[in-house]
């Protein structure tokens, strides 16, 4: 057995998650097949973009785009719980209410269902075009109906009339 990091590895690839204390077994990806830590990447995300800000300042300051968690006051909104078709933070994932639940990066979250809705906003105008098409068609129907209707009436009639 060999110690990593407060976990241990036996020689068949199992070990226990540090964070949750899951046993995680190492398939033939090995660690490219274990699931990606969403507290972590957040984190990497975070000193990312601060490294990248111009001169270092105390702290972001945070804009009125940014969303904040409702149960986490200091969190961001920055994953999306799939399980319950709603945005949350990373600490609901890990300690709250979403423990057990299946996430997925926000922004990718984001970009799916903006695609999603584009297509769907793309076929609507497409079948708004064919229902108007078909409209017109049919306004054009009804006006040919009432310039010939009468002298199709007066057709049948003189039609009765020579079959009596």
């Amino acid at each position: 057995m060999i110690s990593l990091r407060g976990g241990s590895v036996t020689s068949g690839g199992r070990f226990r998650c540090p964070s949750c204390r899951h046993e995680v077994v190492l398939d033939h990806y090995g660690v490219y097949g274990l699931q990606r830590n969403l507290l972590v990447d957040n984190i990497i995300d975070m000193f990312k973009q601060e490294s990248t800000s111009s001169p270092r300042s105390a702290a972001p300051e945070r804009t009125e785009e940014q969303a904040m968690c409702q149960e986490h006051e200091e969190e961001e909104v920055n994953i999306y719980c799939v399980t319950h078709s709603v945005p949350t933070c990373s600490m609901c994932k890990v300690f709250g209410a979403h423990q057990d639940c299946e996430v997925a990066p926000l922004k990718s979250m984001y970009q799916t269902q903006k695609t999603e809705l584009t297509d769907g906003i793309a076929m609507m105008v497409g079948n708004n075009d064919r229902i108007q098409g078909i409209i017109s068609q049919l306004k054009e129907t009804c006006q040919t109906i009432e310039v010939t209707g009468p002298v199709w009436q007066h057709l049948s009639f003189c039609l009765c009339l020579i079959a009596m």
